[in-house]
Order: C-alpha cells, then sequence, then structure tokens
C-alpha cells in the first residue's frame, strides 16, 4: 500500500467539498451524456468474467455500473463521499452486488499492490495535483499483465457539448478568466506521461459522444446542476443577480441550440496500457 498522503490541492476542483455540491445534479447528467464514453473504454480493457476491476475517481459510478455485468467485482474510489453516497444508493436500488464504493485519494490509494486486473479512470486526471503520482498508483495496484484505461478530454475546440457553455460564461462574465487548457489532450502526450510511470504497450486514440440537446434552457440547467463554475457563479450572485445572468446565458446558448434541439459533440482519448 501507499500510506504517505497525497500531494495538497491547489484549487477548488481538488477539493472533495466542491464535487460533494454537485454530486446529485452530476449523477443524473453524467450518466446520460457520457455513458457512450464508458461504454467505449470497458472495450479497451478486454475483459474476463473473473476480473477484478477498479474505478478510480469514479464519481457516481458510470463507469462502474457499465462494467460490473461482466467481470466479478468492482472496487470504485472517488475523494468525494457524496460521490460515493451516490454510488451506493444506486447500488442498493438496483441490486447490484459487484460494486463497492470507498472514498480515496487517487494520488494514495489505501489498497494492495497488485490487487486488481484492470482499472479505470474516466475524466479525472487533469485534475490531480500530481498526475505521475496517480499513474504510478495505478500500476502498482495492477496485477502483472493487467490493464489500465484512461479517458482524457481533448481540445475544448473539438468539444462543442462543453464549448457552448465556457463560450457562454465568457460572453456574460468577460470578466472573469478563461478555462487554461487543461492536461492530456494530445493522444502522444497520453502516451508519454503512461509509459513515464511505468505501462508497456501503450496507445491512444479518439473517441467521439454525440448528445441530443433539446433547448437552451435544458442544456444550461444540465450544466448548471452538474457543472462547477455555474454552480459557483450562482453563490457569488445570489438569487437576483443569478436570475438575471442565467437569462442572459439562456440568450447566448440559443445561438448554439436552437428550437427543435441539435446534437453536440464532444472528444475524448482513450489511452490504455499493460503493468
Amino acid at each position: 500500500m501507499n500510506p504517505t498522503p497525497a500531494p495538497p490541492p491547489t484549487g477548488p476542483m481538488q477539493l472533495p467539498g466542491t464535487w460533494d455540491a454537485v454530486a446529485p445534479g452530476y449523477a443524473e447528467v453524467v450518466l446520460s451524456w457520457f455513458a457512450p464514453l464508458s461504454v467505449e473504454a470497458i472495450r479497451d480493457a478486454s475483459l474476463e468474467t473473473s476480473d477484478r476491476v477498479l474505478d478510480v475517481a469514479a464519481g457516481p459510478g458510470t463507469l462502474a455500473f457499465a462494467v460490473a455485468p461482466r467481470v466479478a467485482q468492482v472496487t470504485a474510489t472517488d475523494f468525494s463521499p457524496a460521490m460515493i453516497a451516490e454510488l451506493a444508493a444506486r447500488a442498493r436500488r438496483d441490486g447490484v452486488s459487484n460494486v463497492e464504493g470507498a472514498v480515496m485519494d487517487a494520488q494514495s490509494l489505501d489498497l494492495a499492490d497488485r490487487s486488481f486486473d484492470v482499472a479505470f479512470c474516466m475524466f479525472a486526471f487533469m485534475f490531480f495535483p500530481d498526475r505521475a503520482r496517480a499513474f504510478r498508483e495505478l500500476l502498482r495496484v495492477l496485477r502483472p499483465g493487467g490493464r489500465a484505461v484512461v479517458a482524457t478530454w481533448a481540445p475544448i475546440d473539438r468539444r462543442p457539448l462543453m464549448k457552448v457553455g465556457f463560450d457562454a460564461i465568457a460572453e456574460v462574465f468577460p470578466d472573469l478568466p478563461r478555462p487554461s487548457k487543461g492536461d492530456l489532450q494530445q493522444p502522444d502526450e497520453c502516451v508519454a506521461e503512461m509509459t513515464a510511470a511505468g505501462f508497456r504497450e501503450v496507445s491512444a486514440r479518439p473517441v467521439t459522444t454525440s448528445v441530443r440537446v433539446g433547448s437552451a434552457e435544458e442544456y444550461l440547467d444540465a450544466t448548471e446542476r452538474s457543472g462547477l463554475p455555474l454552480r459557483m457563479l450562482r453563490e457569488k450572485l445570489g438569487p437576483e443577480g443569478w436570475t438575471a445572468a442565467r437569462a442572459r446565458l439562456v440568450e447566448v446558448v440559443r445561438r448554439h441550440v436552437p428550437p427543435g434541439g441539435v446534437d453536440l459533440t464532444a472528444e475524448a482519448i482513450l489511452t490504455r496500457g499493460v503493468r
């Protein structure tokens, strides 16, 4: 096991409480928006029915529940207690007995060496203060020959599903700092970091999901319930200020989401490696 503490957080996105605040809405939106990407990640893992699977930074368990019918056991970890509570509630509600949740940091997993056959991490590496350490933890808990699949996002210009919201916020709140470009947005970068951690046979491929958005209001409601930037803005502005700002945001989003709805895509990168 790795007893040393994880690196300290560097911003609100690295704090469990930030994610606790959006856990219920996040569970609903992520399940409907990004479930197809879990299917692609599962395909890359070459699963066997006897596999023990680890889902790191699992959130409410979108991938964990998708993979559960195919394998023997799934352990889903997240540093947000509220996310794990959502996962546990779904397991009870749906009668899924082979998914267990645990609160822990991806950079310091309280799990035995060589205890899993497959490990996944979906769209969380950009939030880890020490990505190299998180990759090494994935390697450590895999048995020899075990597979890891990591999902990250392509550049924002290849993600209209998110870009619509980011651009609307930038227009309505021009004084706010724009999000940084992020990390692990290119296949060669993904391959290099996973290889440096000790994985072999590392490869990366782009995949695209498409989401049908029925209206500007529907889009903004989903991003408000699941997205941290809008939630923080709402809390900062207060009820009256947020009502006015939201009306303006809807107006901007309507330029991209016309009456009758539209399909918005998002490109991800799936990186696979073998211990």
